[in-house]
């Protein structure tokens, strides 16, 4: 548990961790929880990865993807798996009482591990924040995203993935994650809410 706090940036006093034998169990604890709230919730995401919808549904919670259209052309864009923030604000003006969260997934898996920028990431986080909702990732690639952030995103060229990878954490209320992914483990996966 203090190799997770002080990987992400996150003081122990200031979390409730909670650790399972895989990623995919951290997410059916997390959203067996969140589905007891009521029907007709709604989760708008960059792009949900498969495991992550399939515990969403089975807890009748709707899952919706925000994918930029960007993702869905030919070429080259630097951070194809960020969220479109239009479409995020309109999604939380139009469905804001159904909405329990906002989750993004580090790197976008379901888009094909395409990258997050930290740009994307602090102006989603602002939207959360105007708008009253918690801020969940899907952590289970971070490492790999901070890589990219650092050669892509020409503001953290001189930052190292540790400092990245603290400030990506500082913007979100919670987080799930496999720890086999990005090397912190060889097993278990971890549900992480702060206090």
């Amino acid at each position: 548990i203090q190799t997770i706090a002080s990987t992400f940036g996150i003081p122990q006093e200031e979390s409730e961790i909670f650790l399972f034998h895989q990623g995919r169990a951290a997410e059916h604890a997390l959203f067996t929880q969140i589905g007891l709230w009521g029907k007709g919730l709604r989760i708008p995401s960059n792009g949900h990865f498969d495991t992550t919808r399939a515990n969403m549904e089975a807890n009748d919670i709707e899952a919706d993807d925000l994918f930029i259209p960007e993702l869905k052309k030919s070429g080259y864009h630097p951070f194809k798996g960020n969220m479109d923030l239009k479409a995020l604000e309109k999604f939380l003006k139009n469905h804001g009482a159904r909405v329990p969260m906002v989750y993004m997934t580090v790197t976008n898996n379901t888009g094909g591990g395409q990258p997050v920028s930290l740009k994307n990431l602090h102006a989603v986080r602002a939207l959360c924040s105007r708008y009253q909702k918690p801020l969940f990732l899907d952590a289970c690639r971070f490492a790999e995203n901070a890589w990219f952030i650092k050669n892509r995103e020409i503001e953290y060229t001189k930052r190292t993935i540790p400092e990245i990878v603290r400030e990506v954490f500082s913007l979100c209320d919670g987080f799930t994650t496999s720890f086999k992914k990005d090397g912190l483990s060889n097993m278990g996966g971890g549900l992480l809410i702060r206090k």
